[in-house]
């Protein structure tokens, strides 16, 4: 499977088990101490920004700002060295991750978009992001779904989940799910995708947590002529203001 024709790729294998057992400790750590909520690092992706009910899709920003010894992780290293050789790049690749859960039985979707919808509307990007299941990610528990060639189209029109712009996670309607390519994996393998390729993944319906450990690889910026039009983070900065919640959109 080409990642260039299709804008993604999975692989069976990314690191060690004996590496996701530790990385699980981190994971688990990182999530019960809330870790980052006060800077905005730690929120729930498919809810209102500081609810108070249960928690359908958290998401911990920057965990190795807490643990700095993931970025010498076997993960982190060979995400690096892939995603730079995906790219086709020859200058420096940086990498910064972020972690979502989908709690057992009732871990909400993740709705179909595209990653650079949420991203800095002044440049043009080079990255894709890394998807790394800690946990057998089937279908049922919310294993990545993709729509190939998405890739080579520009960024859909997106609103934020339930119309509700301090829900900071995007949807867009734009999308035949009828073309989507499921890619199940077991723990330690991943999925490579291009920022603009649409994907997807499912209520978590098992009796399992659905952890997932992702990292973004990001080549040199080109500043834009104009902004790209992207009304949905304009909206949701508003939201947020009147709601006197200070974090960044993007």
């Amino acid at each position: 499977m080409s990642f260039r024709a299709n804008g993604y790729l999975c692989i069976e294998r990314i690191t060690t088990d004996e590496e996701v057992a530790w990385l699980k400790g981190i994971y688990d750590q990182l999530f019960a101490e809330r870790a980052g909520e006060k800077e905005g690092l730690y929120y729930d992706l498919a809810a209102p920004r500081a609810h108070k009910g249960r928690e359908l899709l958290p998401q911990v920003l920057g965990p190795d700002f807490r643990f700095p010894e993931l970025r010498e992780s076997q993960y982190y290293r060979n995400a690096l060295k892939l995603g730079t050789r995906l790219l086709g790049v020859d200058e420096k690749v940086t990498a910064g991750g972020h972690m979502i859960f989908k709690p057992a039985r009732y871990g909400a979707e993740t709705p179909w978009h595209q990653d650079e919808a949420y991203w800095n509307p002044d440049v043009h990007l080079q990255s894709l992001s890394v998807w790394m299941p800690l946990d057998a990610a089937t279908v049922e528990s919310g294993c990545m779904q993709f729509i190939p060639g998405s890739h080579e189209e520009e960024v859909r029109w997106h609103r934020h989940i339930d119309n509700n712009p301090l829900i900071h996670g995007l949807v867009t309607d734009d999308v035949d799910p009828a073309a989507a390519v499921a890619c199940p994996l077991p723990p330690g393998g991943a999925t490579f995708h291009h920022s603009r390729t649409l994907h997807y993944t499912a209520p978590n319906t098992t009796a399992n947590p659905r952890r997932a450990y992702i990292l973004v690889c990001s080549g040199p910026t080109r500043q834009r002529a104009e902004p790209a039009h992207r009304p949905w983070q304009a909206d949701e900065r508003e939201a947020l203001a009147k709601a006197n919640i200070d974090v960044e959109v993007f």
